[in-house]
């Protein structure tokens, strides 16, 4: 950490911490009250080191470049003799970054939102990457007018850089767009806990981040909220249950974790306009090989 930025208003908002050639292995801890709301960006010229997230980590070996959305990384480790730079941002320095009009085509929240691990980067990008943080630590160091603009400046830069060398892009849809790790990893627990009738809010915590910026990723690249994902998901395995299940509508009820078959007849009628004996006798009469079930996951 620089010391001497420690309190100055930008401190706030970034951190840049040298990793010079330590003569034993040394450790990075994310501030436990705002680490879910920092990304890091990690630039690792020699040794070896790793990531720590909750449960998992990656192993990071130089040269290479990775980049950590917010609410992931909660510790770095590096050993001795290595060398680079950890970089810390808040959001709420992000957003402009993010926010870029001229390039449409390049998705730069998504791209913030997105692991990345660029490994044995080449010599010409190091030259191209480490002007972006040394001008960061610049601005840390000095706290000029207009600092947040000459930041917003360099990390656009650096998405830019990750976006053309990363082969791992964030997954495409059919129409082009593409989704962010955010949101592959709420789909993921969706299908995990959709049972146990999690709220949006349990979700949000369990990855680290707020409710706003899960609801922000949704809506972003589906267009839909999460509380509306996680009643499909609901809706979707209550119609394959009643079609293709011999089990009546209150274990169908109990099995998909509600603890009132009645609320479950509400809820499915809610969304299917006919309670859930109702529709399942429809269906049954309609033939076999229509697709009749609700709309397709997710």
């Amino acid at each position: 950490m620089i010391e001497t930025a420690i309190q100055q208003p930008i401190q706030r908002h970034l951190d840049l911490i040298d990793v010079r050639y330590p003569k034993s292995p040394t450790s990075w801890t994310a501030p436990k009250q705002d680490w879910r709301h920092f990304a890091q960006c990690i630039l690792l010229r020699a040794g070896s080191g790793k990531a720590r997230f909750k449960g998992t980590h990656i192993e990071l070996k130089a040269p290479m470049l990775a980049w950590l959305p917010a609410g992931m990384l909660i510790g770095c480790d590096f050993a001795a003799g290595s060398q680079g730079q950890l970089l810390t941002v808040s959001e709420d320095w992000l957003i402009p970054a993010v926010n870029r009009q001229l390039e449409p085509n390049v998705p730069f929240r998504s791209l913030a939102d997105t692991l990345h691990e660029i490994k044995s980067i080449d010599d010409q990008l190091i030259a191209r990457i480490q002007p972006c943080f040394e001008a960061i630590k610049s601005e840390l160091y000095e706290n000029h007018i207009g600092a947040k603009s000459v930041v917003s400046a360099q990390l656009t830069t650096l998405l830019v850089l990750l976006f053309r060398q990363d082969a791992d892009r964030p997954p495409e849809t059919e129409d082009g767009s593409i989704r962010s790790t955010l949101f592959q990893r709420f789909l993921q627990l969706i299908e995990l806990h959709f049972r146990d009738h999690w709220k949006v809010v349990n979700y949000a915590e369990n990855m680290g981040v707020t409710e706003r910026r899960l609801e922000s990723a949704t809506r972003r690249d589906i267009g839909q909220s999460p509380i509306t994902l996680i009643q499909r998901k609901l809706i979707s395995e209550a119609c394959q249950r009643l079609a293709h299940s011999p089990l009546s509508v209150a274990e169908v009820a109990y099995g998909l974790g509600f603890k009132d078959p009645a609320y479950f007849n509400r809820f499915f009628k809610r969304h299917m306009d006919d309670a859930p004996g109702t529709w399942r006798r429809k269906i049954r009469k309609q033939a076999p090989s229509e697709d009749t079930t609700f709309a397709a996951w997710p």
